[in-house]
């Protein structure tokens, strides 16, 4: 186990390495109020809150912004929003570019930091309120106990201060009535306490960026592939030395899911593969017992369970892509046939030397890597790689080494 998870993390930082930026059109709000368009890196709301690497309209040199550098940026088509402020997060005020989420009569800003959320409310006249949005750590159920139960206090403690920031609305404060937190909930109670209390007319802005661009993008596949396995054994074979090379078919369905703002064209994959049945039979000279040779055939159905990581490069329509990762294989039904011949003559044969044996399920665990190039169709694509299996297990408990071709169908 512990080789998969060495191999599956290096095939994932070589992947690191090759990555490539996630541009996307958007600019800069210098501290003087100056707009500068260009390019802006698309990345993590942690890694934005961080710094912005930018680079200006013509030319190649990128730029990186740290807050307070810039007074903030936004991407194209109404898009993300970020702005310098000094926010308390982990117990000290500092400066962050936090996602500006709705400008009125009552601000609302947020900060992702360690896979939490921080929601900020700004009355007009200063006056702040925060909110979190906490994970929960599982190391133990005694300590996930204790979080769990401290993080109920201070979400009394937040809400309490929350409501008493938006007392001038009671709809804006029957919305917070619950303890789910969400962007869309909060963004709306903001909106309700403008509306009611603004007199001169004026309307809130809500900088909401559209909400499909936050979320995973998920991509089902359906494959078919062919496989040559140059070795196959198994620890329950009679023959323990005998290799069982042979060709097969497979079959599957997989579930892909982009995570373009962690790496541009990356995405991590999770599939399921049938082969209804896998054969190979030879003859294997005993030199024992019966003193001549044995007609070995071992056949079985095979399922396996591939999790891994897939890259592509370049911006065509036609994109090579390197994959890999770890997997699970679980033979079915797998079973071996043997008749022994009396002699090296292949004519004698006697049915009482004939044995059929069934020895159940096993598993193989172990990595993959594969290459090719996938095109695409509209919002689906089409795939073609090739790709190598070997199980990591000691040799005592069988070995497995596969290549293949595959093709899928993403929609």
């Amino acid at each position: 186990m512990r080789k998969i998870l060495f191999f599956v993390l290096l095939t994932v930082s070589v992947t690191v390495t090759m990555a490539q930026t996630n541009p996307k059109s958007g600019y800069v709000i210098t501290n003087s109020g100056d707009t500068i368009r260009g390019i802006i890196d698309f990345r993590s709301n942690e890694k934005l809150s961080k710094q912005c690497d930018f680079w200006a309209n013509g030319g190649d040199v990128k730029t990186t912004y740290k807050p307070g550098d810039i007074e903030g940026f936004r991407f194209e088509h109404n898009g993300k929003y970020f702005v310098t402020r000094r926010l308390n997060v982990t117990g000290e005020p500092e400066l962050y570019f936090a996602e500006f989420m709705v400008q009125g009569k009552m601000n609302l800003y947020c900060i992702a930091y360690n896979s939490d959320e921080y929601f900020f409310f700004e009355r007009e006249d200063g006056e702040m309120a925060e909110l979190s949005n906490r994970s929960i750590n599982y190391g133990s159920e005694q300590v996930a106990f204790n979080q769990a139960k401290d993080q109920q206090q201070e979400k009394r403690e937040q809400y309490g201060k929350v409501k008493s920031l938006l007392q001038k609305s009671w709809k804006a404060v029957e919305g917070m009535d619950d303890n789910y937190v969400s962007k869309k909930k909060l963004v709306k109670v903001v909106r309700d306490y403008h509306n009611d209390v603004c007199t001169d007319g004026s309307s809130c802005m809500v900088y909401e960026y559209k909400e499909e661009s936050d979320k995973v993008k998920v991509h089902f596949k359906a494959f078919a592939g062919y496989a040559h396995y140059s070795t196959e054994k198994t620890d329950n074979q009679h023959f323990e030395g005998e290799n069982y090379p042979g060709s097969t078919y497979e079959m599957g369905l997989a579930v892909e899911m982009d995570l373009e703002r962690i790496m541009k064209d990356f995405s991590v994959e999770l599939g399921f593969a049938f082969t209804p049945k896998y054969e190979s039979s030879h003859d294997v000279y005993t030199g024992a017992y019966y003193r001549g040779k044995c007609h070995s055939k071992y056949e079985k159905s095979i399922i396996t369970l591939p999790v891994g990581v897939v890259k592509r490069f370049g911006n065509g329509k036609i994109q090579p892509l390197v994959r890999g990762g770890g997997f699970v294989v679980v033979h079915l039904g797998a079973k071996e046939e043997w008749a022994f011949y009396q002699s090296d003559r292949s004519d004698i044969i006697f049915d009482k030397d004939t044995y059929d044996i069934s020895w159940g399920n096993t598993i193989h665990i172990g990595a993959y890597l594969g290459a090719g190039v996938q095109m695409a169709i509209g919002k689906q694509f089409v795939r073609l790689h090739g790709d190598w299996y070997k199980s990591l297990e000691p040799k005592s408990s069988g070995e497995m080494m596969k290549w293949g071709v595959t093709a899928e169908f993403g929609f």
